[in-house]
């Protein structure tokens, strides 16, 4: 199911100031902080700002010449033989790991590799000419399948060994990465040949784009191959998305959710949702059980078809300006969301792994922000070089 690569990666000295989050997580004064005083993070490669001005493909010129720069500088080094990482996360409250190598897009053709999201053609063909411009891959894209007890023990033969990489980031994240050695590479593959499919679990537009890019140049052989990070189901973690709606001009009254549901008023905000729905109206939040013997397995399908379109005539719900999503995290944001202009909050159970590939084989789709799924994965640690 995967292959191993020659890697380009940062030399060992400078990996915790290469690695980066994506741009798009950093508040603007966090980006230009970063820029300013690390002259290493791959920020200064990928950074959207530099000559916005610019045609699109004269933008992606400049980033990789930005990393040819880093290259030449000694920043980044190339493995001399194909090889597998292991990549161990561990954040406050959970340790993820998984293996960093390519997925060949023929799989996905097969069948082999099941997805859960629709894509934005348009997204889609613009980060395929940023990636056929630029040439490389540098963020894995995330995919789980059935686990394994034997790649387990491979993986705790594996760091018996010093890592390779060992470093903790500024949002106390720990990060280990380790080469894994051709024995056990190959041990490694033999499990990877049990798989029967694959899962997509952060990264559809990504690797839309990738196979997009290996249709285009099909003579490439290293440009058939999709950078990604495979994990064993039991190590990802699905949290929610709030949703938060501004009313404008229009009015809401809590009542008009009886015909479908049982409200019920809360005492106090409950960090993990103990209804169908929970939201947040006139001051408070109230739980919502659905009143039906078929009750929707997928939350986030049920409050879009019986409360966002037909009391809030939400139709789009990717790109509607009124809806806001933020992590469902472990604090109530009730009262800095109305301080934002929102009216209404809304809180869902996670999707668990089982529904997720559920609906992934059968075809179905979620509607946007139905998960939030780490780990979330560093840009610029490991690059897929097809050019």
């Amino acid at each position: 199911m995967l292959s191993p690569f020659k890697a380009v990666r940062p030399t060992r000295d400078k990996a915790y100031l290469v690695a980066t989050r994506s741009y798009l997580n950093y508040f603007p004064e966090e980006l230009k902080d970063k820029l300013d005083n690390n002259p290493f993070t791959f920020l200064h490669v990928i950074n959207p700002d530099v000559y916005a001005s610019e045609p699109a493909e004269n933008r992606f010129e400049a980033v990789r010449k930005r990393f040819d720069a880093f290259t030449e500088e000694g920043v980044f080094i190339k493995e001399t033989e194909p090889v597998y990482f292991l990549y161990q996360q561990v954040t406050p409250s959970s340790t993820f790991e998984g293996v960093i190598g390519l997925l060949d897009t023929g799989h996905i053709d097969a069948g082999k590799v099941v997805v859960h999201e629709n894509t934005i053609q348009q997204r889609e063909e613009l980060f395929a000419n940023y990636l056929e411009c630029t040439g490389f891959q540098a963020e894995p894209i995330l995919v789980f399948g059935e686990a394994s007890e034997r790649r387990a023990e491979i993986f705790a033969e594996i760091k018996k060994e010093r890592p390779e990489y060992e470093f903790s980031s500024t949002d106390r994240y720990e990060h280990r990465v380790w080469v894994i050695p051709a024995l056990l590479a190959t041990e490694l593959e033999q499990e990877f040949k049990q798989l029967e499919d694959v899962y997509i679990a952060d990264g559809h537009h990504r690797l839309a784009s990738t196979k997009k890019v290996a249709e285009r140049l099909p003579s490439n052989m290293d440009a058939q191959g999709v950078l990604c990070m495979l994990m064993g189901e039991d190590q990802v973690k699905i949290d929610s998305f709030e949703r938060w709606f501004r009313l404008e001009n229009a009015h809401f009254d809590l009542n008009c959710l009886e015909e479908d549901f049982d409200i019920t008023p809360l005492s106090h905000w409950n960090l993990a949702p103990k209804y169908h729905i929970e939201i947040y109206a006139e001051g408070s939040w109230f739980g919502l059980t659905y009143r039906s013997s078929e009750v929707p397995d997928l939350k986030p399908q049920l409050l879009l078809d019986k409360i966002l379109k037909p009391h809030l005539s939400v139709l789009d719900p990717r790109n509607d300006q009124r809806l806001e999503y933020i992590r469902q995290g472990t604090t109530d944001e009730s009262q800095l969301m109305t301080e934002k202009g929102f009216h209404l909050g809304f809180r869902l159970p996670s999707v668990s792994v089982d529904l997720l590939k559920k609906i992934g084989k059968s075809g179905g789709i979620m509607p946007p922000k139905s998960t939030y799924i780490e780990p979330k994965l560093r840009s610029g640690l490991f690059l897929h070089v097809f050019k």
